[in-house]
C-alpha cells in the first residue's frame, strides 16, 4: 500500500499529533475490521460506540493539547519579563484549569516580589551614588562585589569602570589599606582605622570595615578627611603664628620699657631711641590686630560691601599717592596704566584696601631700580574688569604659590617681618575680591617677578552696553 497523502480540506498534522490520533482511533479501526469480517449487528453497534468514544476522546485530547500549548507560550512570555495573566480556559473546572490558575497566581506574586526587589535595588543604587563616603562591598576573600562612584574616585579610578572580579588589593596597592582589610577579614569584627594613602593618590582616610548581619559579605566605608586634616593644620599654624606675631612686638615693648624703668631717662637720646622702637612695635601690634579683625569679619560675612560705581583709575591713583614715599625710598618706579573710563561695581573703601595691600607688597619686594605696573582692561564678556599688578621683584617659588594667600604664610619670613608685614595682606585681598563676586589669581617665577590678577564685576551700564554674554 502506498502512504496516504494529505486530504484536501484537512490541515497537515505533525508526526507526534498523528501518532496520538492513531492511538485513539486504533480500537475503533479494529472493531470496524471485525464487524466487516463477521457482519454481526452487535459488532456494528460496538463499532459505532467505539467510534463515538474515540472521536470524543480525540476532541478532548486536542483541546487539552491547545491549552497546554497556551500555557507553554504564556510561561515563555513570563520568563521573558512580560506581565500577562494566565490563559485560563472558560468552562468546567478541571485539574488543568486549576494548575493554570495556581501557576498564574504564583507568577503574579513572583512578579510583585521582583518589582519590589528592583525598586529596592534602584533605591540602594541612588543612595550609594549620592553618598559623600566611598562604599565598597567585599566577600569573605576580599573580592569586590560592589562599589559606588565615590569609592572609585577616592581610590583614583574616577572615570574608569570597576575592575571585573577584582579584589580590593587590585583597586588599591596601598599597603596600609590592604593590611586593614586583611586584619578585619581575619578577625571577623568591625575595624576602624585612619589610613594615609601614598603614591599616585594621596589622601587622608578614616576607614571602617565590618560584616553584614549574616556574615556573607563585608562593607568598607571610606571617609575622605583630607580637607579636615588640612584645616586642622591651618588652624594649628594660625594659632602658632598669631602667638608668635603677638609675642614679638610685645617682647620688644616690654624689654625696652623695662630698660627705661631700670636706667631712668637721663640720657635723652637713648630714651628717644627706645621710645621710638616701642612706638613702632605698638603700631605693628595695632596693624596686626586690625588686620585680624578685618579678616575675621570678612570670613564670617560680617563686612558689608556697599556696591556702587567706582572708577578704578581714581582708586589706583589715590593709593599710589599714599605709597609715594615708600616707593621713593626703595627707588621703585610705580606706573599707572589704568584707563579713566573703566568702571566697576564695588565698595570704594574696600577696593582701596585691595589696591593698597597689592601695591605695598609689590613695592616692598621689588629691588632698587625695579618697576611696579598697574593695568586694567575689560574682559571679552564685557561683564568683568581685570586689574593687574605686576612687579619685577624676586618672585615666588612654584611650591609656595598655592599657599601665599593663607593667613600668616610668608615665603621669606625674616624679610617680611623686617619690612613690617603682618602676613595677612593677601588673605584680606582674596576675601574682599570674593565678597565682590570676583576672582583672585597669582602668577610668579623666581627672579622674574610676580603678577597678581583680580577680576571685578563691571557696572550695570557697562554690562548692558556689552550685550548678552
Amino acid at each position: 500500500m502506498t502512504a496516504l497523502g494529505p486530504v484536501a480540506g484537512f490541515p497537515r498534522r505533525s508526526r507526534p499529533e498523528l501518532k496520538e490520533i492513531a492511538a485513539y482511533l486504533a480500537p475503533a479501526a479494529a472493531a470496524w475490521l471485525t464487524a466487516r469480517a463477521f457482519g454481526h449487528d452487535a459488532v456494528r453497534a460496538t463499532l459505532v460506540a467505539a467510534c463515538v468514544a474515540g472521536a470524543t476522546a480525540l476532541a478532548l485530547a486536542l483541546h487539552n493539547v491547545r491549552r497546554i500549548q497556551q500555557l507553554r507560550d504564556w510561561s515563555r512570555r513570563v520568563v521573558e519579563g512580560e506581565r500577562v495573566a494566565a490563559p485560563l480556559v472558560a468552562g468546567m473546572t478541571d485539574p488543568l484549569d486549576t494548575l493554570a490558575h495556581d501557576v498564574g497566581t504564583m507568577a503574579a506574586v513572583m512578579s510583585e516580589r521582583i518589582a519590589l526587589l528592583t525598586t529596592e535595588r534602584d533605591e540602594l543604587g541612588a543612595i550609594l551614588g549620592a553618598m559623600v563616603e566611598g562604599v565598597v562591598v567585599l566577600d569573605r576573600q576580599g573580592a569586590v562585589l560592589r562599589a559606588n562612584r565615590r569609592a572609585l574616585e577616592i581610590l583614583g579610578f574616577a572615570g574608569e569602570g570597576l575592575p571585573i572580579a577584582g579584589r580590593i588589593w587590585d583597586l588599591s596597592r596601598d599597603v596600609e589599606l590592604n593590611a586593614l582589610v586583611r586584619d578585619a577579614l581575619g578577625s571577623r569584627a568591625p575595624t576602624i582605622r585612619d589610613v594615609e594613602l601614598r603614591g599616585a593618590v594621596e589622601k587622608s582616610l578614616k576607614v571602617t570595615v565590618g560584616p553584614i548581619a549574616d556574615g556573607s559579605a563585608w562593607v568598607m566605608v571610606l571617609h575622605d578627611v583630607s580637607d579636615t586634616r588640612r584645616l586642622e593644620r591651618v588652624r594649628t599654624d594660625f594659632v602658632a603664628n598669631v602667638s608668635h606675631e603677638l609675642r614679638t612686638p610685645l617682647t620688644a615693648i616690654k624689654g625696652f620699657a623695662e630698660t627705661l624703668l631700670a636706667n631712668g631717662v637721663e640720657d635723652r637720646a637713648r630714651t628717644v631711641h627706645y621710645l621710638s622702637i616701642i612706638d613702632r612695635q605698638a603700631m605693628r601690634l595695632s596693624r596686626l590686630i586690625d588686620d585680624l579683625l578685618t579678616l575675621s569679619n570678612l570670613e564670617l560675612g560680617k563686612t558689608q560691601v556697599a556696591a556702587g560705581p567706582v572708577k578704578i583709575a581714581d582708586v589706583v591713583r589715590e593709593v599710589i599717592d599714599l605709597l609715594a614715599e615708600p616707593a621713593r625710598r626703595g627707588r621703585v618706579q610705580v606706573v599707572n596704566e589704568v584707563a579713566d573710563d573703566l568702571m566697576v561695581s564695588g565698595d570704594p573703601d574696600r577696593l582701596a584696601q585691595v589696591a593698597s595691600n597689592l601695591l605695598d607688597n609689590a613695592i616692598k619686594y621689588t629691588p632698587e631700580g625695579g618697576t611696579v605696573r598697574v593695568q586694567a582692561a575689560s574682559l571679552p564678556s564685557g561683564r568683568e574688569i581685570e586689574v593687574v599688578v605686576a612687579d619685577t621683584g624676586c618672585g615666588i617659588p612654584a611650591e609656595d604659590l598655592p599657599r601665599v594667600a593663607e593667613r600668616f604664610y610668608r615665603v621669606d619670613k625674616a624679610r617680611s617681618r623686617e619690612l613690617g608685614g603682618t602676613g595677612l595682606g593677601l588673605a584680606i585681598v582674596k576675601h574682599i575680591v570674593q565678597a565682590h563676586g570676583g576672582t583672585f589669581r597669582i602668577e610668579s617665577r623666581v627672579g622674574a617677578g610676580t603678577t597678581v590678577r583680580i577680576s571685578l564685576p563691571a557696572t550695570e551700564a557697562a554690562a548692558i552696553a556689552a550685550g548678552p554674554a
